[in-house]
This record gives C-alpha cells, structure tokens and sequence, in this order.
C-alpha cells in the first residue's frame, strides 16, 4: 500500500507492506492516539481535486514543517474530511501562522490553551458545519474532521507530542481539534469577522486560543445575562486577569434575541462587560499569583497598583471581550472561554468561494 505523509524534516512518500494499513499508521507515529484514515497517494489526490499541491500555507512550530496544500490534505485524509472541507482547513492553517496569533508560543506552553476555530459565513450551510445544539460536541462530521485535521496537522508538522514539545500540565481536549460555527440566524448582530474588518458577506474562520467552555447560566434580561457572564469572566483562575489579552464570550440565541430585542449592540456589550469584569487590587495580592513586576507590564496603566482598592479590568480594552452566537435554541447559557494571557491575539482569514 502506498501511503502519503509528511515526517518532521519534510514530505515522504512511505509504502507500507502490512494487511493492517491502520496499524501502519500508527507505527509510523503519524496518529494522535485515535485511528487514522491511511492517506494514500490516491487518497490525498482525491482531496485536493485538483488543486496545486504545492502552495506553501505557512510554517508550523515548533518543528518547522512547511504546511504546502498537500501536506495539509493528507492530514484532512487521516482525520475523513470530505474535499470540500479543505478550503475551511487551509483558512485556519493560515490563521494558526499569523504572527500574532503565535503558534509557536502556544505549541509548547504549560498553559491549556488550544486554538479554537470559529467558523461564519455561506460556507457554513454549504458544507455543513454544526452552529447550534451540541456545536462543541460529537456527531458532525464537518466540525469534527476540520478540527482534527488541524489538529494532525500540528502534530505531524509542528511535532506536538505532550512532555517533548507540547508541554501543556494538563492539555486540553480542544488539542484533538476544535471547529464551531457561529449562527447568523439569531439576532442583528453582524458576524464576528467584521470586527477584524472583513465583509459581513464573506465566509471567515475566525482562530482564537483559549481554555475550554465555561457554561454561564443567567436570567433572560440584559443586565442579568452581562453581569453573570461578567462575574464569570473575572475568576482570578483565568490568565486574562494576571496577563489581560483577549477573552472569547459566545451567547447561546436566549440570551443574544434578550440583549437585541433590548436594543444591545455587540459594541455596548462590549462596553458593559468591561465595566463590570474587574477585581480589586487587592484581592491579586491574597494570592499572589503573580506580583507588580508581571502586573506593571500587563495592566493598563489606568490601575494603580498601589491602591488595593482600584480595579483591574478581564482586558485592556472592550473589544478585547470577543462576542459572537452559537448553540441550541433552548437554554438560558452561554460559555466564556479564557485566553492565553496576551501571548496571542485571534486572528481572522476569509475563506475564498473559488480559488
């Protein structure tokens, strides 16, 4: 069997002789711990569908492997994307290569955070993503083979392993890959790549690296819904806090129609939610996770450290608190996912409709 794949050093073309292709897989460290699908020579070529295979799409680290379209489409074999998933697949990849969203920082921090991919646009129809009940769950195929080719991705070419290179206390099960969609169907919001400045029409990923969903229940009036979401926000177990940078808040539809139908723009829940995620000097003192030589660099200057009664806000700015919707119909929740400090910033790419 003849087999495509990519080894931390380059591409190689390996042929197996086994009548266990899976196991093959596996032996040549290619898997993530799950089965893989072999990506064979033919295999591959059916994803790319004719596409040039040899676009460079970035360099992923820590390893250095050079992400061309058809290193990326062996790892859309392995994890059963279908072909027209792949144009998906290359947006985050660029995305994960952005200088400022810095992969190579969050490849082998201590830290949990895992890149979280947040999908928009006619894409999401047209392909099939999951936007609504159970979006972070099992039983789609499009969000779940994206987000583990992406994943293989940084695990093959980026050379990921937990204790050499990613040296994460804990992991996080967004390692295995994580792709959501955001729901245009709710609410006037526009969609979250216009914040980043790209046209509401246009289909965007959207990759942000954070901690896992934090459930946030809360009542169905505005006040309710950005002040419970606030006093989730403001744990002092979440690097935003210490480090400050960028925190993802997704409004399940009860909350995002509540907020709309009162007239709340994605801006002043921007504002609102600022005001009232701070915590007191003081009480970063009583634990003393860090101290003034990391606060002074990472807080707004606007905080004098010397009064333990002045608070410090979740982020620098409102528009750090990024805002979108997604989930089921029923329920009065939303999640906050805490982000990795200010060692990164979600960055956005347009998904092309043709190439």
């Amino acid at each position: 069997m003849s087999t495509l794949q990519d080894a931390p050093s380059g591409a190689t073309r390996v042929t197996v002789d086994t009548s266990d292709p899976i196991e093959a897989c596996f032996a040549q460290g290619w898997s993530d711990g799950l089965p893989v699908v072999p990506p064979t020579t033919q295999r591959v070529q059916r994803m790319l569908a004719g596409r040039d295979p040899h676009v460079e799409l970035g360099v992923i680290p820590p390893n250095g492997g050079v992400a061309t379209r058809e290193k990326v489409a062996a790892s859309a074999v392995m994890a059963g994307c279908l072909p027209e998933y792949m144009p998906v697949l290359e947006a985050i990849v660029k995305a994960a290569c952005e200088p400022a969203f810095n992969l190579a920082g969050i490849q082998p921090t201590t830290h949990v955070a895992a890149p979280i991919a947040i999908v928009s646009g006619p894409i999401v129809q047209r392909i099939g993503l999951n936007a609504g009940a159970g979006l972070f769950g099992p039983g789609n195929r499009a969000n779940a083979t994206i987000g583990r080719a992406f994943a293989l991705v940084l695990w093959n070419l980026g050379g990921a392993r937990p204790g050499i290179s990613d040296m994460s206390q804990f992991g996080n099960p967004a390692r295995y890959g994580c792709v959501i969609a955001e729901r245009r169907d709710v609410g006037s919001w526009e969609p979250l790549q216009t914040t980043a400045g790209h046209p509401a029409e246009a289909s965007a990923v959207t990759l942000f690296a954070g901690e896992a969903p934090k459930s946030v229940v809360a009542s169905r009036w505005p006040e309710g819904i950005l002040g419970t979401l606030a006093d989730c926000m403001r744990t002092l177990a979440a690097a935003n806090m210490h480090l400050q940078g960028q925190m993802l808040a997704i409004l399940g539809p009860e909350h995002a129609r509540a907020l709309d139908d009162a007239g709340w723009t994605r801006q002043a829940a921007q504002v609102r939610l600022h005001e009232l995620a701070r915590r007191p000097v003081g009480d970063f003192r009583a634990v003393g996770t860090y101290g003034d030589e990391v606060w002074s660099r990472f807080w707004p200057d606007s905080v004098d450290m010397s009064d333990d009664g002045a608070l410090v806000p979740v982020a620098s700015r409102p528009q750090d608190i990024l805002l979108c919707i997604a989930g089921g119909d029923v329920g009065r929740f939303s999640v906050c996912c805490p982000g990795w400090g200010s060692g990164s910033r979600a960055c956005t790419v347009e998904i092309p409709e043709k190439e």
